[in-house]
C-alpha cells in the first residue's frame, strides 16, 4: 500500500471498526466504487463533482499518499462516443445524457423566452461537451479580480497554475509556416496533465477572416501571455493523436491508480452536513448523498474538508439547501439557517452573444459537414486513416477579443452613458445590501474596461459567413436558486441577460462592426449577402430589438459564491473557504468574480490547481512530503 504508516494505520483501523477489509474491497482493489456500501466510512477530503475543478482539485491532493479523497458525481463515465473524442463533432454531447439539460429561465429583456444552458454530468463534465477552445484572458482581467479585494488572485498569480495544468505542444509545422504563428513558450507549460496544441487543419475562410483583421489594423497577438485582445490563434485541449484531452483523460486518468483516490458515480450530494465546536464554530462533518430523489440518502464522513465544484449552478443550490444562504429563501424551503449567507447565489452572469449571419457566395471550402454526407463520409474516412482533415479542427482556430474602442466609435458615449448611470439597474429586484455594495465596485471596474485597450469587451467567432458576437463582460446580473430543498429538482437560474441596457448597446455596437468587417477586402472576397438580422435592419430601435430577440449563452456560468469580502457581497475568502463554516471550500467558475475576456475552461483548471495547493499549504501537506 502506498500509505504512510502514520495515516495509513488510522484509515485501516477506521475501515476496520465498520466492516472488514476483503480482497475486493476498494481501498485495497480499485478506484470506482460501484457501490455505496464499498466507501470507506470516512475520508479526510470529499469533492463533490467530477468536472474540470473537481477531478484537478482531486488529483492533486491525492498525490499524498497520507490523504484519502472521495469525488461524488451525479453523472457516470462516457462511452467514448465519436461526439465527445473528435474534435471536428465537439459540442455534439450537448442535450444528450451527458447534459444535465438546465435552462435560463425566461426574462421580459429577451423577449420572455429561456435559454438552454448545457453544462456536463459526465465524468470530465463540461470538458466532454465544450468547444475545445483553450485560452486565457487578459493581464488585465484577472489582476482586477485582485483590485476586487482578493490578494494574490491576479495574472502573475495565475500563471503558474495555467502553466502547471498544461502539456503544450507547439503546431504543425506546416500550419505554423503557413500562418505565422508565432508562441512564447515561457508562458506555455509543458509538464502538465491537459494536453493543448493547435488543430492541424485550418478550415480555408480562416485566412479570410486573418486578412479582415489585417485590414482592420488589429494586432495579432499571443494569448498566452496575457495580451488577449485583437486576434490571436488558439490552441484546443487535444492529444497528439487529435481527440479530445478532457478533465478525464488528464486529471481522471493520472490519478485512478492511487489507492487513496475513490470515485463514486451516479449520486448526488443532497446535504452538506455540519454540526458545532464546542466553540459554537459551524464545522462540517460529513456529506449526505442519494442516486435519485425517492432513493434512501445515505452519508460518509468528512474528517478534514469538504469540497464544492459542482459548478456555478449547482454548488451554490447545495449550500443553500444544506442551510447556507439567504434566510429569507431559505425559510421559503422550509431549510433550516445554519450560515446567514444572502450572497449565496447572486452575481450570476455569463457571456452571452447575439449573431449576424451572411451568405457566401464562394468556391472556397466551407464547413458542410453536417449537410453533405458525401463530405463528411470522405473526413471520418481521412481522419481515421491519417488523423488529418477537418475533422481534427473543433472550429475557433482564429479568434478576435476587440476592446470596446476597436470596435465601435462610440466608446466615449457609451462610457459616459455608463458613468451616469445607477448599478442597481444590472442587478435584480430585492438584491442584498453587500452584494449591491459588491456590484458597485464590479461596475466601477466595468466602466473602466469601456475605455482600457488592454481588456476586451467583444469576442468574434468567424463561423464561414455567421458573425457571433460574444459579449464579454455584461453588466447585468442574476441570481440563481434553490427551487425546493431537494438537490433533484433544477435550481431556479435567472442570469439576468440584457438587465442593463448598457449591455444591449454594446452588442447593436457589435452589429454594426459586423457590417464593416463583412466590407473588408478579405471578407468581400468571400462575397457575403446578410441575412439575418438583414441589410434593411439599420435603426436603434431596430437593431436592438433583433439583439433582444437572438441573444444566447456562450456558456460560461460564473459567479455565483463570488471570491470577495463577506460585506461585499463575498461567499469564499481569497483561500475559497465558505465564510463561517470551518472545512468547506469552492473551487469551480462560481468564485469568479467577474468573468475574464475569454473562453472559461482554462480559467477554471488554473483556480483548481491553485486552490489544490491552497489546500495542501494549510493541511501541512508539503512540510511532511519533505520529511
Amino acid at each position: 500500500m502506498a500509505f504512510r504508516f502514520d495515516r495509513g494505520f488510522q484509515l485501516l483501523l477506521v475501515a476496520f471498526s465498520s466492516t472488514q477489509l476483503a480482497v475486493g474491497h476498494p481501498l485495497f482493489n480499485g478506484h470506482v466504487i460501484s457501490r455505496s456500501e464499498d466507501l470507506l466510512p470516512a475520508y479526510d477530503y470529499v469533492v463533490v463533482g467530477a468536472g474540470a475543478s473537481g477531478l484537478t482539485v482531486a488529483n492533486r491532493l491525492s498525490e499524498e499518499p497520507n490523504i484519502s479523497v472521495l469525488i461524488i458525481e451525479a453523472g457516470d463515465f462516457d462511452k467514448k462516443e465519436d461526439y465527445v473524442t473528435i474534435p471536428g463533432l465537439a459540442g455534439g454531447a450537448v442535450g444528450t445524457k451527458y447534459d444535465w439539460n438546465t435552462t435560463y429561465i425566461a426574462s421580459a429583456s429577451i423577449g420572455g423566452r429561456g435559454i438552454s444552458i448545457p453544462q456536463g454530468r459526465v465524468v470530465g463534465g463540461s470538458t466532454k461537451l465544450n468547444r475545445m477552445v483553450f485560452d486565457r484572458g487578459s493581464k488585465s482581467d484577472y489582476d482586477g479580480w485582485e483590485a476586487l479585494g482578493n490578494k494574490g488572485w491576479n495574472f502573475d498569480g495565475l500563471l503558474p497554475y495555467f502553466k502547471k495544468n498544461e502539456k503544450f505542444s507547439p503546431a504543425t509545422k506546416g500550419i505554423k509556416e503557413e500562418y505565422g504563428i508565432k508562441d512564447d513558450v515561457r508562458f506555455r507549460g509543458d509538464k502538465g496533465y491537459m494536453q493543448t496544441t493547435y488543430s492541424p487543419f485550418f478550415w480555408p475562410t480562416t485566412k479570410n477572416f486573418i486578412q479582415a483583421t489585417k485590414d482592420l489594423k488589429i494586432p495579432i497577438n499571443d494569448q498566452a501571455t496575457g495580451n488577449a485582445f485583437g486576434g490571436y490563434f488558439c490552441t484546443h485541449n487535444m492529444d497528439q493523436n487529435y481527440s479530445r484531452s478532457s478533465a478525464e483523460e488528464a486529471y481522471y486518468a493520472s490519478a485512478a491508480a492511487r489507492p487513496n483516490f475513490h470515485i463514486l458515480t451516479g449520486n448526488q450530494v443532497t446535504r452538506i452536513l455540519t454540526g458545532s465546536s464546542p466553540d459554537g464554530t459551524v464545522k462540517v462533518t460529513g456529506m449526505e448523498f442519494a442516486s435519485a430523489k425517492d432513493a434512501s440518502r445515505q452519508s460518509v464522513q468528512v474528517t478534514k474538508e469538504a469540497i464544492l465544484a459542482a459548478g456555478a449552478l449547482h454548488s451554490p443550490q447545495l449550500l443553500q439547501i444544506s442551510g447556507i444562504g439567504d434566510p429569507k429563501l431559505l425559510k421559503s424551503l422550509n431549510v433550516t439557517t445554519v450560515i446567514d449567507l444572502p450572497a449565496v447565489g447572486h452575481n450570476l452572469h455569463d457571456h452571452l452573444n447575439s449573431v449576424v449571419v451572411n451568405i457566401l457566395n464562394t468556391t472556397v471550402l466551407t464547413n458542410t459537414l453536417g449537410t453533405n454526407a458525401t463530405f463528411a463520409a470522405a473526413a471520418r474516412q481521412e481522419y481515421d486513416t491519417q488523423r488529418s482533415g477537418p475533422l481534427t479542427s473543433p472550429s475557433g482556430d482564429f479568434l478576435l477579443f476587440l476592446p470596446l474602442s476597436t470596435y465601435s466609435p462610440a466608446s466615449e458615449a457609451i462610457f459616459a452613458q455608463a458613468a451616469a448611470g445607477d448599478p442597481s439597474a444590472s442587478l435584480p429586484p430585492d438584491t442584498p445590501p453587500s452584494v449591491a455594495k459588491g456590484y458597485a465596485a464590479q461596475y466601477a471596474s466595468l466602466n473602466k474596461k469601456l475605455l482600457a485597450k488592454d481588456s476586451a469587451v467583444l469576442e468574434i467567432i468567424w463561423a464561414d459567413g455567421a458573425v457571433v458576437l460574444g459579449l464579454q463582460h455584461p453588466y447585468s446580473r442574476g441570481r440563481l436558486s434553490a427551487a425546493s430543498s431537494s438537490i433533484f429538482d433544477a435550481p431556479v437560474a435567472d442570469v439576468g441577460f440584457l438587465r442593463n441596457p448598457l449591455d444591449v448597446a454594446l452588442l447593436r455596437e457589435g452589429v454594426r462592426w459586423a457590417r464593416r468587417f463583412a466590407q473588408t477586402p478579405g471578407i468581400g472576397a468571400l462575397r457575403p449577402f446578410e441575412v439575418v438580422p438583414g441589410p434593411n435592419v439599420t435603426a436603434d430601435a431596430d437593431i436592438d430589438a433583433h439583439v433582444r430577440g437572438s441573444v444566447s449563452t456562450l456558456y460560461h456560468p460564473a459567479g455565483t459564491c463570488k471570491m470577495g469580502l463577506r460585506a461585499e457581497g463575498g461567499v469564499v475568502d481569497a483561500d475559497l473557504k465558505v465564510y463561517g463554516v470551518d472545512g468547506l471550500r469552492v473551487v469551480d467558475a462560481s468564485v469568479m468574480p467577474m468573468l475574464p475576456a475569454s473562453h472559461t475552461m482554462t480559467t477554471v483548471y488554473a483556480v483548481a490547481e491553485k486552490a489544490a495547493e491552497i489546500i495542501k499549504r494549510s493541511g501541512g501537506y508539503r512540510e511532511m512530503a519533505r520529511v
